[in-house]
């Protein structure tokens, strides 16, 4: 049989309390069409992996024989039916098709996929029945379209029919007189579990007001997003208690523990047991305190009354729907697995061990795990939350982000030294739609590049600072950066530009002085080719001459290469407290360009590297800018190419298919100019674009793109992006290979992922995210 109707089939909608009907008839339908076909099938076989106890491991048992449904109401589906009934093997959880009864089954809306559903069905149960029969919500007292059912009213409407163990807690527990209202305080201790999710959102349903305690690095804007109004740390109970207090001024008379006994008896600590004669309610998923002490009501969950009282299952489920399909209601965010249920303990250690990032995880089975994409982080986002840039705003709305930026093909032949083909071009119309593109999914700096003649594969070459006032014309949000090279620029003619631009723009220029390194380009333009120290002393000079030049009413400067009398630049960039002038942003691997990085630049630019690369040089940086009297004023990036594929195979085969099409007489070239600058330092590290050291592979990719390893799945990517910002990174620069499609689909698939990864408190541990993925970026042994 096949899988209930979705939301969105041709089936008439009706109020919640009579969906089923149709349900119903779908299902009587289908069963007359195939009921003389399934006498001449095969007995259908399915496989089962069960565990019999807490952190025991899973067996698995292939080709049992599959149950029939019976005709009371049995219907096979594909869950997302519920699976509370934990002791009858053929309506249990981790299962993906279910027998269960027409009157527990929720339609999906077609915007909803039976991955994102499949943990919410039994965490919406338990938080309903919990909820509205054992603290007595009345659901029926939320507003307009959001309205639901009153369960304690139902249940007691049918008291020979309830089941004899939830009769006590259906008929006796909360008094009539003792049901929450609006405006009155709830407690959940344990917000971020599936049910107390649920739980949260069904109590703001009805004007309730919420306090949540929970791990809030991890899951704190989860929370906010969910409307909670107090939100507490779980790490300090008796701090968590007192808050509570405080809060409520020690009016707290309901709370919910999704935790454990231990939990459950700090919650009882925090509920008001003596005011006005009224008790206190506590539901405990879990356990109750070892100790329990007068003025509490202490509820079980009667889940029976779900399983057993089709009136009440069906009110349940129909206003799931309407909930779910009006986007009253959101399931939690899920980790889809593979391998079946072969890999359930595999990934049942890795929940353990919070590897899955504490998202909810879905296995899929048969048929549907061999044609589930990996990327199932990829969200879909209104057309005009896009446009609009509300998109945008939401993703980058966490002031301690990571921010991400692309390199512009400004310049022909793509970010790579390749033959291969690349969907990239470096026309002004190629340009706009990709920044214009870039900035609605979360981009919010793109780096225009200075050349002035053929290097390695870039045949043509539009000038920078032109390129970025254009792009920031046909933008309204992205910051674009202008590569500035001290010799063919004057510190005066490049701040009177980017001034002016500045205020086009509205604050949205920036520049990047790169020393350089390509002999051949000075020489061509009749500039003096300078030793590397002196290159680097030079950016120096122009770096203080434009942040002199920018804030100052009267510059003077006298310096080896600059000097300036009584200079008014007017009008000045726009200017703020947050950014005073047009951010400078400044690379190079010397340590003459660190020591010009920490003396006067906003942003130090580095190159891909290992593990102890980018410690190195974060900490040289650091400690050079405390010296300088500069801590905490040079922020860091780094420069990455992306290779994002469904799968981590399909990625490096793309990588070798770029290296082994190498231009090889480009490559030959950009090998001996990095040589050349080399000897110009007298073998000192040199600010080129890669490292000296680099192999011929990695030349294909200037800035040693490769070395950031940004190369695998969206879900790879996202977690090194992680361990990148832990070590203490602020921006990622980042290159592609198709421009014309990759820089949408990097925010769609990662930029979101990384997001969520940050609400739930990545990447500001180092030491954890070294343990994840450390081993990747560590250098390797000769």
């Amino acid at each position: 049989m096949s899988p209930i109707t979705r939301q969105g089939d041709d089936v008439e909608k009706r109020p919640y309390i009579n969906a089923h009907e149709n349900k119903r008839y779908l299902v009587q339908e289908e069963t007359k069409a195939t009921d003389g076909l399934r006498q001449h099938l095969p007995k259908p076989e399915h496989d089962n992996s069960r565990s019999y106890g807490p952190r025991q491991e899973h067996s698995l048992k292939r080709k049992i024989c599959t149950p029939d449904a019976r005709p009371d109401r049995e219907i096979l589906v594909q869950v997302f039916g519920p699976s509370t009934d934990y002791r009858n093997v053929r309506k249990a959880a981790f299962q993906e098709y279910i027998i269960t009864n027409d009157f527990k089954v929720a339609r999906l809306p077609s915007n909803l996929s039976i991955n994102t559903a499949a943990t919410f069905g039994t965490a919406y149960v338990s938080a309903v029945v919990g909820l509205g029969i054992s603290l007595g919500f009345n659901f029926a007292s939320a507003e307009g379209d959001r309205q639901g059912p009153d369960f304690l009213s139902a249940v007691r409407n049918l008291p020979k029919e309830i089941p004899r163990d939830a009769q006590d807690e259906c008929l006796h527990g909360i008094p009539e007189h003792q049901r929450p209202r609006k405006g009155d305080w709830f407690a959940i201790w344990g917000a971020s579990s599936n049910t107390g999710l649920a739980a949260i959102q069904l109590a703001k349903l009805i004007g309730l007001r919420v306090i949540a305690v929970a791990d809030l690095t991890r899951h704190g804007k989860t929370l906010v997003d969910l409307g909670v109004d107090v939100q507490i740390d779980r790490n300090d109970p008796s701090r968590a208690i007192a808050i509570i207090a405080n809060t409520t001024n020690h009016g707290l008379r309901y709370g919910l523990d999704t935790v454990g006994k231990e939990t459950a008896g700090y919650l009882q600590e925090a509920l008001n047991r003596s005011r006005g004669g009224q008790q206190a309610h506590l539901v405990s998923l879990t356990g109750f305190p070892e100790v329990e002490v007068p003025g509490i009501k202490y509820h079980n969950v009667p889940i029976r009354a779900f399983h057993s009282l089709p009136t009440v299952a069906e009110q349940a489920m129909d206003w799931l729907e309407a909930l779910l399909e009006k986007a009253f209601m959101h399931p939690p965010d899920v980790f889809v697995a593979v391998g079946g249920l072969d890999s359930i303990n595999g990934v049942l250690d890795d929940m353990r061990s919070g590897a899955t990032s504490c998202k909810r995880i879905v296995v899929p089975v048969g048929q549907m795990e061999q044609s589930m994409p990996v990327m199932a982080d990829t969200i879909t986002v209104n057309k005009n939350d896009i446009e609009n840039f509300q998109h945008a705003d939401k993703l980058n709305a966490d002031p301690s982000r990571i921010k991400f930026a692309y390199w512009v093909p400004n310049v022909s032949g793509g970010l790579v030294v390749s033959k291969i083909k690349q969907r990239t071009k470096w026309d002004l119309e190629s340009n706009a739609r990709y920044a214009r593109t870039a900035e609605r999914y979360g981009f919010e700096y793109a780096l225009t590049q200075v050349r002035f003649m053929a290097g390695y594969g870039a045949d043509n070459q539009h000038e920078s600072v032109s390129f970025c006032q254009a792009l920031l014309h046909h933008t309204e949000r992205l910051r674009v950066m202008a590569a500035l090279l001290p010799g063919p620029w004057n510190p005066a003619v490049a701040a009177k530009q980017i001034a002016s631009i500045d205020q086009y723009s509205k604050g949205r220029a920036a520049v990047n002085i790169v020393s350089g390194w390509f002999k051949t380009e000075f020489s061509s333009i009749g500039q003096w080719w300078l030793d590397h120290g002196a290159r680097c002393r030079r950016s120096y000079e122009f770096v203080a001459c434009l942040k002199g030049i920018w804030t100052e009413e009267q510059f003077n400067f006298k310096g080896d290469y600059y000097q300036f009398h009584d200079y008014p630049l007017k009008p000045k960039p726009v200017s703020s407290p947050e950014r005073p002038h047009p951010e400078i942003f400044q690379g190079g691997n010397s340590a003459e360009a660190r020591e010009n990085a920490a003396a006067v630049s906003d942003y130090y630019f580095m190159n891909g590297n290992t593990l102890e690369g980018f410690q190195e040089q974060i900490k040289d940086v650091r400690k050079r800018a405390a010296a300088n009297g500069r801590a905490g004023h040079v922020k860091f990036a780094v420069n990455g190419f992306i290779i994002a594929r469904e799968t981590e195979g399909e990625a490096l085969e793309v990588l070798q298919e770029i290296q082994g099409k190498a231009d090889k007489e480009a490559v030959d070239a950009l090998a001996q100019q990095v040589k050349d600058a080399v000897t110009s330092t007298g073998n000192k590290p040199a600010t080129v674009p890669i490292e000296p050291s680099s192999k011929i592979e990695e030349l294909v990719q200037y800035s040693d793109g490769f070395r950031t390893k940004l190369i695998g799945t969206p879900a790879q990517i996202a977690d090194r992006i992680m361990l990148i910002k832990s070590l203490g990174v602020d921006i990622l620069l980042t290159a592609f290979l198709h421009y014309d499609d990759e820089i949408q689909k990097f925010g769609e698939q990662v930029i979101s992922l990384v997001r969520k990864l940050e609400a739930e408190g990545r990447g500001e541990d180092e030491a954890y995210e070294i343990s994840l993925t450390g081993d990747v970026y560590r250098a390797r042994k000769p």
